[in-house]
């Protein structure tokens, strides 16, 4: 494991790519707000009353256009923050992980572009969503590798980013079964339609939206907790248990549906050991509040 020292190349990339990243997803939600002003249309009443002729609605499509950018910012971005990091740490070469940082931040720039700001025709957008896929799916792959006999918090880490963003390629591939998009370029392309609510699409999407809300949960608790110096098995096994849980908890839900109890399983163990590891952390520190 090489230290990550800020006077490495590798992590002055990552640090300076990760910041823009950081304004550029920020950035979205001013872009949403002024949005929903221009055209009237606001998802609270208090909001629609505080201007002449607003209205609350919650399909107008270009609203809904940059809200969908944004969601797909949220469901990628965090994990390259995760990979990048625990990248730098296998100590590859500076010329290398600066290019992987260069070419995913553009990526994901030119993607909320050709997606929110002047939407292009297929395949603009995909390219600018494929390609920062395969960083990070490279990057993860070679934390995996680096750290596979570790079985550390930067390995189970890396496993759950990887396993994030293959939900994306589920829900690509319920759309494509279902003939059903969200965006009407993509339905033109492919002559299929435009709908919102087809069962098996949302199914993946709300497994989707479950991942990020807990994982996220778990890389801020898991790197705190162990500056706690837990028991290095207790600590493997927590990690363990949530990454087989979180995993669990896909499958049940979005790739092969199963009734009850087996989701709330997959669901309620990570849950418990994310609050325990909580716990933990503000124990350790109560005297610092």
């Amino acid at each position: 494991m090489v230290a990550f020292a800020l006077n490495n190349p590798a992590v002055q990339s990552y640090i300076v790519y990760s910041a823009i990243l950081a304004i550029k997803l920020l950035s979205l939600a001013p872009m949403t707000g002024v949005t929903r002003v221009i055209r009237g249309v606001f998802a609270n009443p208090e909001d629609a009353k505080s201007v002449k002729g607003g209205k609350v609605k919650y399909d107008d499509p270009v609203v809904e256009r940059i809200r969908r950018a944004h969601l797909n910012d949220l469901e990628n971005i965090p994990a390259f923050w995760v990979l990048g990091a625990l990248y730098v740490t296998t100590g590859p070469v500076a010329a290398w992980a600066t290019l992987l940082f260069r070419v995913y931040t553009l990526g994901r720039i030119l993607h909320t572009i050709v997606y929110a700001v002047v939407p292009l025709p297929q395949p603009a957008r995909a390219i600018a969503f494929t390609v920062p896929m395969f960083v990070s799916f490279y990057m993860g792959l070679q934390v995996v590798l680096y750290y596979i006999t570790a079985f550390s918090y930067l390995l189970y880490s890396a496993i759950l980013a990887l396993k994030v963003l293959a939900v994306a390629f589920l829900t690509g591939k319920a759309r494509a079964n279902k003939n059903v998009y969200a965006n009407p370029e993509d339905a033109r392309a492919r002559k299929g339609v435009v709908k919102y609510d087809d069962p098996d699409v949302e199914r993946v999407r709300r497994a989707h939206l479950n991942d990020l809300e807990n994982i996220p949960v778990f890389w801020v608790l898991g790197a705190l907790y162990l500056t706690t110096a837990p028991s290095a098995w207790l600590a493997t096994m927590l990690f363990r248990l949530f990454t087989a849980g979180r995993i669990l908890h896909t499958l049940v839900y979005a790739v092969k549906p199963m009734p009850p109890p087996s989701r709330a399983i997959g669901f309620i163990i990570p849950y418990f050991i994310s609050v325990f590891m909580g716990v933990q952390v503000v124990l350790y520190y109560i005297s610092a509040l």
